[in-house]
């Protein structure tokens, strides 16, 4: 079969990602395409057979809408989470979709996204944008009002410790935090190992290292804020759902926790302004940024290119 790819991500600024995509079959470049446009092009043109996609710049989700007239019988997307796709109908449709979810030889070189983590707990305890604002506005030169925390001074509870996790604490651990680890499935050999009540309870810091399913959904919400003694800050670079933004908000307000940090929001294939994070990003301590985790110049060529070479 003759590979006909439609790319809906745009990879322009890698060098050479095109020329290596057209090496495994037609190439079809649509990087801002919409979703009634996909619907359009895919119904007028069948043999385009496969998609090449990433979740960060689609705004939509691939869905039985798009496919059911369409050609198409590999989705490809390069990267690990699939919530840009509904799974579920391309199972009907008997339509391939191949990630980066089990390819451990590429994603445990990929230390990005919790890179971004540690730098938006950094961000949040030494409070750099409100006094980077302050100057920047205001010609304050007083830092009274933004004294901030030593690392390793604190305790940072990290829930989820996959390979994402793992980066997260290796990080924190160089800088002196001492480190308390939740995870079911996956309990660490050389960190202490707690209880999810035990973890919020002690920690100053929270950071979440978990995928997105019906277990992880709303993880964060009040009732487990309620129990938390040292009013943490939360770091956020798995998926919007995995918190209950307006339990967030709540906390924020009520002080049960003092910062949020987050590169990712609730529903961020539709509108952002639906969501409560963004509603409230002046207001209170949080800074949110467009899901850019991933989205370095050395992540992405490896992980492109890892995924283009999925194509036969």
């Amino acid at each position: 079969m003759k590979n006909n790819i439609i790319c809906i991500t745009p990879i322009d600024h890698i060098k050479g990602l095109k020329d290596l995509i057209k090496t495994k079959g037609t190439l079809i470049y649509k990087p801002h395409i919409s979703k009634i446009t996909l619907k359009k092009v895919l119904f007028k043109n069948k043999k385009i057979n496969c998609i090449f996609c990433n979740p960060n710049k689609q705004g939509f989700v691939i869905d039985i809408d798009i496919l059911k007239f369409s050609g198409i019988k590999i989705i490809n997307t390069a990267s690990t989470g699939t919530n840009h796709i509904n799974l579920r109908d391309c199972n009907e449709l008997s339509i391939q979709v191949m990630s980066l979810k089990n390819d451990k030889k590429l994603i445990y070189k990929l230390p990005s996204t919790s890179e971004l983590a540690f730098c938006l707990m950094i961000s949040l305890l030494k409070k750099l944008v409100p006094s980077h604002n302050s100057v920047k506005n205001k010609n304050n030169w007083n830092y009274e009002q933004f004294i901030g925390q030593e690392l390793s001074s604190l305790t940072i509870g990290i829930i989820g410790f996959g390979r994402l996790g793992k980066f997260m604490a290796k990080f924190c651990h160089a800088f002196g935090m001492n480190i308390l680890i939740y995870d079911k499935y996956k309990p660490s050999k050389k960190y202490r190992n707690v209880s999810k009540s035990y973890l919020v309870k002690h920690s100053d810091v929270i950071s979440l290292h978990v995928h997105l399913d019906n277990n992880t959904k709303n993880l964060i919400n009040i009732n487990l804020l309620k129990k938390c003694l040292r009013s943490p800050i939360i770091i956020n670079t798995s998926r919007g759902e995995v918190v209950n933004e307006l339990d967030i908000v709540n906390s924020l307000k009520n002080n049960l926790i003092s910062g949020y940090g987050t590169d990712v929001i609730t529903n961020e294939l539709d509108s952002i302004k639906k969501s409560h994070v963004i509603k409230n990003i002046s207001k209170l301590n949080i800074i949110v940024t467009p899901h850019v985790g991933g989205m370095t110049f050395q992540g992405q060529k490896r992980a492109f290119e890892w995924a283009i070479n999925k194509f036969s």
